[in-house]
């Protein structure tokens, strides 16, 4: 059982490593080669013409629940729950790392200073979206294989968020604020914190 453990880690350190070195290598193209935002103006333009059949109110909707103010609600919930089960330490790591999310992605946005696509306050890489809806939802997916006790839910609940972290990210292009690289790097970031808590989680519960 402890080489398991010893093993899941392992996997959870490697994660960790390679969504980092693709996140610094995402950094360092948009920082050294500007001939990259015209591939990646045409990728946008290209995502968003085949989404244009569409409502973009649809994408407006999606993209709102991404926001730090409509985030709290979701981490109250999933707060309670693990409260609830007394798991005291997976609800305060839950908290951490979704705030830490914001915060290096705010760090990362005033280095980078990447301008967006289209007239939008603020900068553009790393997507904020995109990595705190993968470090949040990714963190639930986590907690739901592992605790879940009814098979229907547990499958129920990954698809759901697995559906809505990929939704959001798309929003984001679907709206023409972040290109796809931003919100690549975002999903990478947000990867990383999900396999950090795990990581973290893991060693606190010895």
């Amino acid at each position: 059982m402890s080489r398991q453990k010893e093993y899941g880690v392992a996997l959870n350190w490697n994660y960790v490593i390679v969504s980092m070195v693709v996140f610094v290598v995402l950094t360092v193209l948009v920082l050294y080669m500007p001939n990259l935002t015209t591939f990646d103006a045409n990728v946008l333009h290209s995502v968003r013409l085949a989404l244009s059949p569409y409502p973009v109110y649809i994408a407006s909707f999606i993209s709102e629940f991404g926001r730090s103010y409509h985030m709290v609600w979701p981490q109250i919930a999933a707060c309670s729950v693990l409260i609830s089960e007394k798991r005291y330490m997976k609800a305060f790591l839950l908290v951490f790392f979704t705030q830490a999310s914001f915060v290096i992605t705010d760090v990362v946005k005033n280095f980078v200073c990447r301008e967006r696509p289209t007239a939008y306050e603020g900068f553009s890489f790393p997507s904020g979206h995109s990595s705190t809806t993968m470090c949040f939802y990714g963190i639930l997916i986590y907690l739901v294989l592992h605790y879940a006790k009814s098979d229907f839910w547990r499958y129920l609940l990954v698809t759901l968020f697995g559906v809505w972290i990929f939704l959001v990210g798309i929003s984001r292009l679907w709206l023409g604020v972040h290109y796809p690289i931003d919100v690549i790097a975002g999903m990478f970031l947000g990867f990383m914190l999900v396999n950090l808590y795990i990581i973290v989680s893991k060693a606190l519960s010895k």
